[in-house]
């Protein structure tokens, strides 16, 4: 156990990188059988139409704004773990900015997505429920983002290893946002 810990100079315990990388690790294993909720929905309900009301006609969210959001994610995961690795703010700043584009697709997509879930069968509750799961998801990727930019007591070290971590978990939710597109709006 003390391995694991560290102590700074200010006499405050950290945490080293093994242990955050763990943590992450950890929390996106869990985060990922959230997500299997919503694919298995909306492949057993895709398949399960009986009624023939899966995906009544007109029930059609922006495809514009869905190919946005999942560039955007897929684009600040890379611009995350590219400025985590060179050390360039710029790369977290560029990240920030992507998921913030992202996170107002996301809430547009969520507050007016051009039909009423009510009357969507099972594809529209299907895709609200995942527009809200990733919206929260990425508020707290924002903010996440967000105390790596405005961090500064760390040093250049910590929030490049601090970086890093974030980016396993924001490449874990592009690859969420990715099958959620080719499910959502491809197939």
């Amino acid at each position: 156990m003390a391995a694991n810990v560290t102590t700074t100079t200010n006499g405050q315990a950290a945490v080293t990188s093994r242990v955050l990388f763990v943590s992450v690790r950890l929390f996106v294993a869990a985060d990922a059988f959230f997500w299997l909720g919503f694919f298995f929905a909306y492949l057993y309900l895709r398949a399960l139409d009986s009624n023939l009301k899966w995906h009544p006609h007109g029930i059609d969210p922006s495809v514009a704004l869905g190919t946005v959001l999942a560039a955007c994610v897929i684009l600040a995961a890379g611009a995350l773990r590219y400025g985590a690795d060179r050390g360039l703010r710029a790369g977290v700043v560029a990240s920030l900015l992507l998921v913030l584009v992202a996170f107002v697709c996301q809430g547009v997509q969520l507050f007016d997505p051009g039909f009423s879930p009510s009357y969507g069968g099972g594809y529209g509750a299907v895709f609200v429920g995942y527009s809200a799961a990733m919206f929260a998801h990425l508020l707290g990727v924002l903010y996440w983002v967000e105390t790596l930019v405005v961090d500064r007591d760390s040093s250049e070290t910590a929030r490049a290893e601090q970086a890093r971590v974030a980016s396993v978990f924001v490449t874990f939710l592009a690859g969420v946002a990715l099958v959620a597109y080719i499910l959502i709006y491809l197939a």
